[in-house]
């Protein structure tokens, strides 16, 4: 599978409430659809560069079907490959405006440090998690 055909989540390596939420994503994706890497990884950079995109460590990013997705819109986009009721994050965004949720957004992303903190060492990955973790 072709890098560009993938779904791929791009995140904060350093943070921790990052890497809680990657781990949330992942065992919430039984399908295994959902792939991960750093924005720091020369995936992420050489992803972001592609899509004529930088890095902003405050921003999630979700590329899917070659078109990137940020913040609160990457968030729901990532949500459709949950499973369960996580799926039906989704529609969300048709209720509430994008300014807001993108607003809300803001306020945890800059604030995710005091949350977790941040991180020095990465967790041991299984053989399976390691196949969707992108370098």
């Amino acid at each position: 599978m072709s890098l560009h055909t993938k779904k791929i989540v791009l995140f904060d390596g350093e943070c921790s409430f990052c890497d809680s939420t990657v781990s949330f994503l992942f065992d919430k994706n039984n399908k295994r659809t959902l792939y991960f890497t750093s924005q720091q990884s020369e995936t992420g950079v050489s992803l972001l560069q592609h899509n004529q995109l930088s890095t902003d460590l405050n921003t999630i990013y979700f590329y899917s079907n070659g078109k990137v997705y940020e913040k609160a819109a990457a968030f729901f986009e990532i949500s459709k490959e949950l499973n369960g009721g996580w799926k039906y994050l989704q529609y969300f965004k048709y209720v509430v405006p994008s300014s807001f949720a993108n607003w809300c957004y803001d306020r945890i992303a800059k604030r995710r440090h005091l949350l977790l903190g941040t991180k020095d060492t990465c967790r041991l990955m299984t053989k399976e998690e390691r196949h969707y973790f992108l370098v």
